[in-house]
């Protein structure tokens, strides 16, 4: 009876570990940790004591999370019971986990800027594209090709090929993405400044204007799933996302649905191994002061950063992404905006929460 009991406990216990992981990050020791147990390790669910319905004996649970490999995205989640008295009373049991379902593969590691509309400026507000070190060199190269005989061709012999995928190692990612053409019924629609013209406002394809890609790419007529930027993003409807989030906006990592069209408070918003996704469901709101952000923020309201001027942005920096369901007004200087993975500290990696945990077949075991 109590080997029965116990072996439910252990079901308990695997089944809270599961659901701990759909909604949260297992926070690993270190980068390339593979194994977290619990409870004695940092960063772990409190764990419930359980009870035997028959004998009234108490279990403690013990929780393990182990990956392959530091870049797997399946998780293994093992749960043993012991008796609170008498150790000898055990069971375990584990099964293999998929926590994700929030973001698409593009919006798990997106531009710095993602639009479905046109942009214009004030001030100097500096995107910073993102940034694979091919090369480890520590120097964001933004094409790795040295023209030995000044001729202006890659001739062989001139370009680094790293990653020997036959193309010229380009290191530094798109800065900003848009459905629509540089130019719109003869006018500029993006106010940027391309690579390698220094914001020299009278420079060719530069947008005549004052934001700085830091030699990022420019992503122009970018065709959105079904049409929609926020397909771009999540893979998941808007109501599956609205019911996974809190809807009182806080500075804890998690998913946030933001109703109001008022000012936020400023603040430092998630951190760079636990970042927010904040969607924004009216308006283009501000923060108020100083403010940092790790994580996504989404405009979804159409046009409404358009009509709402992105102005007053003033001292914000934002380590991720920030997505818009239209064109951008004024979106005015000090801002800053970090591409996931640009090596400036912010978000190195796609470590947003998940929403949920699909059991992988064939994996469950007892002993």
């Amino acid at each position: 009876m109590r080997a029965r009991e116990a072996q439910e406990a252990a079901e308990a216990g695997l089944e809270y570990g599961i659901a701990w992981a759909s909604k949260n990050n297992v926070p690993w020791p270190s980068v390339t940790g593979l194994t977290l147990d619990c409870p004695s390790d940092t960063g772990c669910p409190t764990l419930p004591q359980v009870t035997g319905s028959s004998t009234g004996e108490a279990y403690n649970i013990a929780l393990e999370y182990y990956r392959p490999s530091a870049t797997s995205d399946f998780i293994r989640v093992t749960s043993t019971s012991k008796g609170a008295n008498d150790a000898a009373i055990t069971a375990t049991i584990q099964v293999y986990v998929k926590p994700g379902g929030i973001l698409t593969s593009e919006g798990e590691l997106p531009p710095p800027v993602v639009m479905d509309g046109c942009m214009t400026t004030g001030g100097a507000p500096n995107i910073y594209p993102p940034w694979n070190d091919i090369d480890s060199d520590g120097v964001k190269d933004p094409n790795e090709w040295t023209d030995a005989n000044g001729n202006g061709i890659v001739d062989s012999g001139e370009w680094i090929d790293t990653n020997s995928n036959g193309i010229v190692d380009n290191e530094i990612g798109i800065a900003l993405m848009t459905s629509h053409q540089e130019t719109v019924a003869g006018s500029f629609c993006l106010d940027y400044c391309g690579p390698g013209n220094s914001c020299d406002a009278s420079a060719p394809g530069t947008g005549h204007a004052h934001l700085d890609l830091n030699n990022g790419l420019l992503q122009n007529d970018q065709l959105f799933p079904n049409d929609s930027i926020w397909d771009y993003y999540f893979d998941v409807s808007l109501a599956q996302f609205q019911a996974a989030a809190s809807t009182i906006l806080d500075t804890q990592g998690g998913l946030y649905w933001v109703t109001s069209s008022g000012n936020w408070t400023g603040g430092a918003y998630g951190s760079a191994t636990d970042p927010v996704i904040i969607v924004f469901t009216s308006g283009c709101p501000k923060p108020t002061g100083n403010t940092t952000v790790y994580g996504i923020l989404f405009f979804y309201q159409e046009d409404a950063c358009e009509v709402d001027f992105m102005n007053g942005w003033g001292d914000v920096i934002v380590y991720g992404s920030i997505g818009v369901n239209g064109g951008i007004e004024k979106m005015n200087a000090n801002l800053e905006i970090h591409g996931v993975g640009d090596g400036s500290g912010g978000i190195q990696t796609n470590i947003f929460r998940p929403i949920d945990a699909a059991r992988l077949p064939g994996t469950w075991k007892d002993f």
